[in-house]
């Protein structure tokens, strides 16, 4: 296993605050989802337990915050949703392929969602795509919600932190056979064998059988192929996105939230916030601002901070004081990491097929 980075698990990252090694974060993946199959076979080979980590969502708009359940969609979005829901089912592969050159928005304002509708739906949307349901193409939308758990797939999340399949992955291969600060820089094939170019300078070859490659987009365009990628590989290459994605833990010195399943849309900066330690003893707790798009990007302009300072004022709608109770702050910017810069896959109009 060849690693670019100083550490194993890529954009699966869990982090300890120092204020408090106790509690654990995400700073990337967060949720195992209810059909992950393969997922949930691993962990339960490793004795890995899934832990329940789904959230009602309160919503913040217009400076109020609306309970769980008491915010809703238009009657004519409701039935508009459920009409594209029995649409999609009966669709065969041509009209899904005319489905994917939509964008989201359009195709829900097509089934009869009013513009406060599609306002309401780009928040929450914006969380599973990381980017406004205005890029996002429709089919991989639909696909999401009417072929997914009633959860989204945000569903589990293991105990003790989702590194711990990491660090038991590591374990299986051994520690002898990985090597950290391992960059690819050109790959070979030649007479039935394969040649890996890493490091630094590039100049460490490895000789192989096969190479499994799973690089993200961007550290991808920097490897040199030898012969090169064919050429729908080359295009969707150069094609491909990642969402920007902020994931931003604040430590409080109490859970003043109170239900473990809370959680928080909002029209402001924060975006999503969540609570990460709901499984985890203990009086502190950690809110994630899960903040995506644009809203990333403002966030990441700025130092910690005040990073820190503009999230703790949007959570004050839904509990005064939040500055002055935050006891550590840490953040992971995605796509300003230089690897990934992003931190998954985002299909526009027309790319899913």
């Amino acid at each position: 296993v060849l690693e670019a980075r100083p550490r194993l698990g890529g954009r699966v990252f869990s982090y300890r605050l120092p204020q408090n090694p106790n509690l654990i974060c995400e700073l990337g993946g967060e949720w195992v989802g209810a059909s992950h199959e393969r997922i949930h076979e691993m962990c339960r080979a490793f004795g890995i337990t899934l832990d329940d980590h789904r959230f009602e969502a309160s919503l913040l708009a217009d400076s109020k915050v609306i309970a769980p359940n008491a915010w809703k969609y238009s009657p004519a979005a409701q039935r508009g949703f459920e009409r594209l829901r029995r649409d999609y089912g009966a669709m065969n592969a041509r009209q899904k392929e005319e489905l994917d050159r939509l964008d989201w928005w359009t195709c829900l304002e097509n089934y009869g969602f009013s513009p406060a509708d599609l306002r309401l739906r780009d928040l929450f949307d914006s969380t599973d795509f990381g980017e406004s349901i205005r890029f996002v193409s429709a089919y991989a939308a639909a696909s999401e919600y009417f072929e997914s758990s009633p959860a989204n797939e945000m569903d589990f999340r293991m105990r003790g932190g989702n590194s711990r399949l990491v660090e038991q992955l590591a374990r299986r291969v051994g520690a002898q056979n990985i090597r950290l600060n391992a960059p690819l820089r050109a790959v070979t094939q030649k007479n039935g064998a394969v040649y890996a170019r890493f490091g630094s300078g590039g100049g460490v070859v490895l000789k192989a059988d096969a190479l499994v490659c799973t690089l993200p987009v961007a550290a991808l365009k920097n490897v040199q192929f030898e012969p090169g990628l064919p050429s729908n590989q080359s295009e969707a290459l150069e094609k491909l996105i990642y969402a920007r994605i902020q994931k931003n833990q604040l430590l409080f010195e109490n859970r003043w939230w109170q239900k473990k399943d809370w959680s928080l849309v909002t029209d402001r900066t924060s975006h999503y916030a969540f609570h990460t330690t709901r499984n985890q003893p203990g009086r502190e707790g950690i809110l994630t601002a899960y903040v995506t798009g644009d809203k990333a990007d403002v966030l990441a302009a700025q130092n910690g901070a005040m990073r820190q300072k503009m999230i703790a004022a949007d959570l004050q709608f839904a509990h005064p004081n939040t500055q002055q109770t935050v006891r550590g702050f840490f953040s992971q910017s995605w796509q300003r990491d230089a690897l990934t810069q992003g931190a998954y896959a985002l299909f526009r109009p027309g790319q899913w097929f």
